[in-house]
């Protein structure tokens, strides 16, 4: 073979291995995350709500026809500290007010990759087990083409019935300070708050990684196998019990979602976050080396 030939042999094989790449992005069959191409099929479906995570000014301006608007903020508390999750009263409410049962499929976007993410965690966190984040949010509905609206739904009220909250999604203060105090090789804590927040102060012993370093440059979530190498190569063992915070803890929905979706078998939300922290715990610079340099919105 020539050298012309070889150029564009090589030329072939790279377009063909960009594009099984492409391929072993998608998430199929997760529990977490629905691809786009999916959503055109179940929205009107009976038993499917799509939920638009937005701030109600953004929802106002046009949105996936078919979504009802529920902010993060609506099922969050600021007492002890802003945006810790709410009572189970006040989710049963604001679902149950939506046409939200606890059979309901719901299907989440937003505009930042982070608010569809927190409101999924708080449903399940109180035991609503089919909830899935749009990936790619709104980005990607515009891209696909789906049609979008101004027209608000209605769907009628109903009785939204939640499990007790499970603690086992939820890190406590004292469960983050007692590994502080007592450091357990087993345990990690990670900041996923952006450099300049971390370069003010962080839980001592914490792990630093950006949680933008989640999403490829078009918005959509990183691989499930890129995650799992990205999180390994910060020393992540898949069994550890890994305690995961940002400044209030809605940028640490989508690294946990993601953490879990790698096959992370006890991540955990440090809810108070370091909004609680900074009030209560021991603060120092992070000692562990930053693996990247990119700075969290």
């Amino acid at each position: 073979m020539n050298i012309r030939g070889r150029v564009i042999a090589l030329v072939l094989l790279a377009a063909v291995l960009v594009l099984v790449g492409c391929t072993n992005t998608a998430y199929e069959d997760s529990m977490s995350i629905v691809e786009v191409t999916e959503v055109e099929s179940l929205v009107g479906q009976d038993d499917v709500i799509v939920v638009d995570a937005r701030p109600s000014e953004e929802y106002a301006k046009g949105h996936l026809e078919g979504a009802v608007n529920i902010p993060y903020s609506a099922v969050s508390t600021d007492k002890p500290v802003k945006n810790m999750l709410a009572d189970k009263k006040t989710v049963e409410t604001v679902l149950g007010k939506h046409g939200i049962s606890a059979d309901t499929r719901v299907l989440i976007y937003d505009n930042d990759g982070i608010s569809a993410t927190r409101l999924r965690w708080s449903m399940i966190v109180y035991g609503h087990e089919n909830v899935q984040v749009i990936n790619g949010g709104e980005k990607a509905i515009a891209v696909a083409g789906l049609s979008l609206t101004k027209e608000k739904p209605s769907y009628p009220a109903v009785d939204y019935i939640a499990q007790d909250a499970n603690p086992e999604m939820i890190a406590t203060f004292d469960m983050v300070n007692a590994q502080v105090e007592d450091p357990k090789d087993t345990v990690k804590i990670l900041d996923v708050r952006s450099l300049a927040e971390v370069a003010e102060g962080s839980i001592p012993g914490s792990i630093c990684y950006p949680h933008t370093n989640n999403y490829y440059s078009d918005g959509t979530f990183k691989s499930i196998r890129t995650i799992e190498l990205d999180y390994g190569d910060l020393g992540l063992e898949k069994d550890d019990t890994i305690y995961v915070y940002c400044k209030t803890s809605v940028r640490a929905t989508a690294t946990a979602m993601l953490l879990e979706e790698a096959g992370y078998t006890d991540v955990k939300i440090y809810d108070g976050a370091w909004l609680e922290w900074e009030t209560q715990g021991t603060i120092e610079e992070i000692e562990q080396p930053v693996v990247n340099t990119q700075d969290a919105s």
